[in-house]
């Protein structure tokens, strides 16, 4: 009898505690798989720093490879050199290659009790001299607020097609000037911007610039306007002015356009091929420019794009002075691994003088970029 009890209970017991160390497994299974996700997550959050300062700190930046052949003139590793070829330029074919637009950066963001506070330090390497690091964004945002040095608020940086080459299209203006902005949202897609900055030419006196932006997903209508200074040769200055419209729109699937047209007196210090601000008799030269852009994705990987450029001067300081610069880009890039992207371009550019010289450059580049 007493036998038969004991194994009574034991046969009572044994599911119930099979069931419970099944049940502990299980548990230890669940907080190891939780603990892995977490591990997982983690590869992707951003450093965090600073015993309960709530700051976080995101590296960023990548590697690029880049390997031109010129024809006709030697461009160097941008097409900046476009601007200042010449009768007296060598002739030929020139095969260059160049890790200078390799970019590092790091962004914070902090929580305080007037909202995100928000960092950025970026550099590239086109210092002075052979790949040296130069300083490209160094700001602090705090809401609509933003301190140090960034792109300037002229430029229409939302609008702006991707060129493998560095340089860019002719006929946008293109600075990171030092500067105080705010931009203030309001209703109906509508922001307004306005900003004090470092001339970009050479001035004593800062420039103000105000923008109106109305930007929905498939459409970005953008204007800005520019007043400042700029030094003559008698001591004196000369006002300057400018204004930029430009517009982003989504087409068909996949595709988008991008143009803008700028138009100024005394402001080519703030175009992207660069040129002089005032002509031989000291008075601002009147410029206009334009671009547009059309980029079509085709499946997921691969991106292409066709840009066409354009800027003209009504004078110069001599016959050699640039009157009219076009430029004309062709891309494909390649997504080849999530951060790995590989493009070819070809690239023609055209300068016409005040002498009536013309001066015509092709190029092929192709790229490897590795981003991080």
């Amino acid at each position: 009898m007493f036998r038969t009890t004991h194994l009574l209970l034991a046969t009572t017991l044994i599911p119930f505690a099979a069931a419970a160390a099944a049940q502990d497994d299980a548990g230890k299974i669940a907080a190891l798989e939780a603990r892995v996700a977490a591990l997982e997550s983690a590869k992707s959050d951003p450093m965090t720093f600073g015993t309960g300062s709530g700051t976080t700190l995101d590296f960023y930046g990548y590697a690029k490879l880049d390997l031109i052949y010129d024809f006709g003139y030697e461009l160097g590793d941008t097409t900046f050199g476009l601007n200042g070829i010449g009768a007296s330029s060598p002739t030929g074919d020139y095969f260059n290659a160049t890790v200078r637009q390799t970019r590092l950066g790091f962004r914070t963001t902090t929580q305080t009790d007037l909202g995100e506070l928000g960092t950025q330090v970026e550099i590239d390497f086109y210092g002075a001299d052979q790949i040296e690091p130069r300083l490209r964004h160094a700001t602090a945002t705090l809401g609509g607020l933003r301190v140090g040095q960034y792109w300037t608020q002229f430029m229409p940086i939302s609008s702006y097609p991707s060129t493998l080459d560095f340089q860019g299209f002719a006929g946008i203006p293109f600075a990171r000037q030092e500067q105080v902005a705010f931009t203030y949202d309001m209703p109906n897609s509508l922001s307004v911007t306005g900003s004090i900055e470092e001339s970009n030419g050479e001035s004593d006196d800062p420039v103000l610039i105000a923008a109106l932006a109305y930007d929905t997903d498939p459409l970005l209508l953008r204007a800005s306007a520019l007043t400042g200074t700029v030094n003559n040769t008698t001591g004196g200055s000369e006002d300057v002015y400018g204004i930029n419209l430009s517009t982003t729109a989504q087409l068909w699937n996949g595709a988008s356009v991008d143009a803008a047209y700028t138009y100024g007196e005394g402001i080519n210090s703030y175009m992207v091929f660069g040129g002089n601000d005032l002509d031989a008799a000291g008075n601002p030269i009147e410029m206009q420019a334009a671009y547009i852009g059309l980029t079509q994705a085709v499946g997921e990987k691969l991106t292409l794009r066709a840009i066409y450029g354009w800027h003209e001067n009504d004078a110069g300081v001599g016959t050699d002075s640039t009157e009219t610069l076009t430029t004309a880009h062709l891309n494909a890039q390649y997504q080849l691994l999530d951060n790995v992207s590989v493009g070819a371009e070809y690239f023609h550019g055209t300068r016409d003088t005040f002498g009536g010289a013309s001066y015509d450059v092709d190029r092929i580049q192709t790229s490897v970029q590795i981003s991080f």
